[in-house]
């Protein structure tokens, strides 16, 4: 059931867009409308009560959010660029952290897990034996439930379906079905892998968020989520990744929202057109 797009539906899209900086598409409101009449059904109340309910009240948009936001995603979801983060992004911060032997990277809407594991994995493979250097995954999300899967670290199928067999048998151990049928059930990822990676929760549109994270990653991946955002979050939102690089730093985005990365801290990578990497400062 999808509600009338009435007043009191438009004030509750503006709050969200307020809040959570949602630019109010047309597939955004079906999602919007969905998530408000499912809600308003449960509370038993006229939906356009429940709008004016939850426009009014931060912790039910945010229980809104966890209906109606966005969140397919699966293992290497984009190859080429888990390629290029192999093959060139990490051993060059490996040989530029040769001395300090730290890397700090950061998922920033990492949804159920995929893509923050998937980066320590990349890391594994491309650390040698004998490096001392240590990896810290710091991911976020805004969704409690989201997070609560990712900290499980349990998949399915689906969400590997871009790993092969060699990586599945290397990093995951089987959690279910049988002999006879062993793809089915659901795979965990190892130890050694989930122990490099800290979830929180985050609205990244929350000023106080940022405090105390200038110059603290490595790398940054803000990928399918600058797409969802108004003109304005975007703006806000790459001003505030770009102060939380180091100097040489890199960003990675989806392929699409590479044109919506303007800022003069980062300059687009050659070889590869979503990852951008911050300047040295003039001084």
């Amino acid at each position: 059931m999808i509600v009338e797009r009435t007043a009191a539906l438009r004030k509750l899209e503006e709050a969200l867009a307020e809040h959570y900086g949602w630019a109010i598409s047309p597939s955004t409101c079906v999602k919007i409308g969905t998530a408000v009449a499912r809600k308003a059904g449960r509370l038993h109340i006229p939906p356009d009560e429940y709008c004016h309910l939850a426009a009014a009240s931060e912790s039910e948009m945010l229980a809104l959010v966890e209906e109606a936001a966005v969140g397919e995603t699966y293992f290497f979801r984009e190859p080429e660029q888990f390629d290029y983060l192999r093959a060139e992004v990490l051993p060059a911060l490996l040989h530029a952290h040769s001395t300090d032997h730290r890397l700090r990277l950061w998922s920033t809407a990492c949804s159920t897990g995929e893509e923050s594991y998937s980066l320590g994995i990349v890391f594994d493979q491309v650390k040698s034996p004998r490096s001392e250097t240590q990896v810290e995954i710091f991911a976020t999300d805004v969704r409690n439930r989201a997070l609560l899967e990712a900290s499980r670290a349990r998949y399915s199928i689906p969400s590997l379906r871009a790993v092969n067999a060699k990586l599945r048998a290397r990093y995951f151990e089987h959690a279910g079905g049988t002999p006879d049928a062993p793809l089915n059930g659901r795979y965990t990822v190892i130890a050694d892998i989930r122990r490099l990676v800290t979830f929180r929760r985050a609205n990244l549109l929350d000023g106080i968020f940022w405090k105390g994270i200038s110059n603290r990653f490595d790398l940054i991946i803000c990928a399918n989520l600058l797409l969802y955002f108004h003109g304005a979050a975007v703006r806000q939102m790459v001003e505030r990744l770009s102060r939380s690089l180091h100097e040489g730093g890199y960003l990675m985005v989806a392929p699409a929202e590479a044109s919506l990365v303007e800022n003069s801290r980062l300059k687009l990578v050659k070889g590869c057109a979503s990852f951008f990497r911050r300047a040295p400062s003039v001084r």
